[in-house]
């Protein structure tokens, strides 16, 4: 998955089925993915345990599992990083509102999994209670809707299209998104992954599985919480950059696991 932090079993195991590649792994498979952490067997199993009953992960065969139904919309979309560009469409100058109240905050889970549901759809907040975007993602609101209720997003989020603000809100909607600082933080990591992709040849096979793991899911991440503004917010540049220089550490990544799981 993409939440940030340390890595922990329940991370570990949701990020492996995250690849795609396998698409299923061994309990045996997961245990040792988790000594390449420092995560003991206890932890790999109860975290393991834990997903299943959520039906994040299920069964494929004796000690076999998978992505289950619950974590399957958020899999597919981290699935879809080499082609987030695409997620785009022209800019007309309008504008996606997303409106919450007491009704959506009531329920304190509903409402963490409704602020990262607007997060990763590229919705900052504007004014109180009003969280807002431009209007150029593929399939404008209802596309939008549609991935939010994805995400989990509180089923009552009020979500319209919005032209015609006045001057002063058009002018600061605009500068919602610091463009230099999320283009430098791209390319920043981009150097990273490349750097990395150059060592991770002369570590042990756990450090390196350990080390594209790692700064895989943060390239991944990155590019998935873009908020894919129109080029006249933020060239897609550096965001191009990054998906390519993810796309040549992925091969990487993907062999030193092969490798790692089978030794």
């Amino acid at each position: 998955m993409i939440d940030g932090d340390a890595m922990s079993a329940r991370k570990l195991i949701l990020d492996l089925f995250d690849t795609g590649d396998p698409q299923d792994f061994s309990v045996a498979d997961l245990v040792r993915a988790g000594a390449a952490f420092g995560i003991e067997a206890p932890g790999i199993r109860t975290a393991l345990t834990r997903l299943k009953s959520e039906g994040r992960v299920r069964p494929t065969a004796r000690g076999r599992y998978t992505i289950g139904a619950n974590a399957e919309p958020l899999q597919q979309r981290i699935l879809g990083w080499r082609t987030r560009l695409d997620g785009r469409r022209e800019w007309n100058g309008g504008w996606l509102l997303a409106i919450a109240g007491p009704q959506e905050r009531a329920d304190r889970t509903v409402w963490r999994r409704t602020l990262r549901a607007l997060e990763l759809e590229g919705f900052a907040e504007a004014e109180t209670n009003v969280w807002a975007r431009p209007d150029n993602l593929a399939g404008g609101a209802d596309g939008t809707r549609a991935r939010l209720a994805d995400l989990e997003a509180a089923p009552t989020l009020f979500l319209c299209e919005a032209g015609g603000l006045d001057a002063g809100r058009a002018a600061r909607f605009r500068t919602l998104w610091n463009s230099g600082i999320l283009r430098a933080a791209h390319r920043r990591l981009a150097g990273d992954l490349d750097r990395s992709a150059e060592a991770v040849g002369d570590m042990d096979l756990a450090a390196a599985a350990a080390e594209t793991l790692r700064i895989g899911r943060e390239a991944i991440r990155r590019i998935m919480r873009d908020p894919l503004l129109p080029e006249a917010l933020c060239p897609t540049d550096a965001l191009t950059e990054l998906v390519e220089a993810m796309t040549r550490y992925d091969r990487i990544g993907k062999r030193m696991w092969r490798a790692y799981l089978a030794s």
